[in-house]
């Protein structure tokens, strides 16, 4: 008995562990209620704090019923966490008609989410203590290397239809509200490179092409003291098992940046 409960135990936590296309959506829309670059002055102007500013107060809250920052609508994780968000807020703002409770109950939900996908991704416990401080750059560098879990393709799991594969950069396919099972799919681990989807990102109406790994790049060695050669190497033997994420030399701003975040 106790050794069906062992394995039980192993089963469930290395389930746990393993990272499913919803904490892509949490942590991106994450890092836009914390981070919102301008390149022209080269200062983040949200305010580092998990808020839902990115929803709520973007564009003086004109846009909050559409999500807020466009950017929140640009992959289709990202886009499902914002609308479950959105759609709390509503439901909060008609039972009570007040939106500082309403706005109160969508950030508890969401920091709820952010919890367990902070854990799946960096392999630490979420940090409890709030440290009110500014973000840093550096902290934003190493979410910009953590891109490197992003899937490129994703699958849609809708019976009774057979599953469809899409691309998760593709902007048609950006407001695909995705379902529980396809949320918890499990994606790829950490393997040193971003897929090949978001080398040539297609800018809408338009010719242009983005390489986000040379974005990421640029960013990275500007504006912290890592290489994103050096981060990438080091994630690559997290995906080979040979390196725990948490043992990774950069993880530590990953939980320093969610530990001022907190704060209120």
């Amino acid at each position: 008995m106790q050794k069906v409960l062992l394995l039980a135990f192993v089963l469930c936590s290395s389930v746990h562990a393993q990272v499913v296309l919803r904490d892509v959506g949490v942590i991106g829309l994450a890092s836009h209620d914390i981070f919102t670059w301008d390149k022209k002055t080269e200062t983040n102007t949200e305010d580092g704090r998990i808020n839902l500013s990115t929803i709520f107060d973007y564009d003086n809250g004109s846009r909050w019923e559409k999500g807020g920052n466009p950017k929140n609508a640009e992959n289709a994780p990202v886009y499902t966490i914002t609308s479950q968000l959105v759609y709390t807020y509503k439901q909060e703002l008609k039972k009570h008609g007040d939106k500082i409770l309403a706005r109160e109950v969508a950030v508890e939900q969401f920091l709820g989410m952010i919890k367990e996908s902070f854990t799946r991704m960096s392999g630490l416990t979420f940090p409890t203590v709030c440290v009110d401080e500014a973000v840093t750059n550096t902290e934003q560098a190493v979410l910009r290397a953590m891109h490197d879990i992003l899937p490129g393709k994703i699958n849609l799991l809708r019976r009774p239809l057979p599953r469809t594969e899409i691309n998760l950069t593709n902007f048609l396919t950006a407001k695909i509200y995705l379902n529980q099972m396809e949320l918890d799919q499990p994606i790829k681990g950490y393997d040193g490179d971003y897929d090949v989807e978001y080398k040539n990102i297609q800018i809408p109406f338009t010719t242009k092409k983005v390489n986000l790994m040379e974005v990421d790049k640029a960013f990275i060695e500007k504006f912290s003291p890592y290489k994103q050669a050096d981060m990438l190497s080091e994630l690559a033997k997290v995906g080979a098992g040979d390196l725990k994420i948490h043992n990774v030399s950069f993880i530590h701003h990953f939980e320093e940046l969610f530990s001022k975040a907190i704060c209120k």
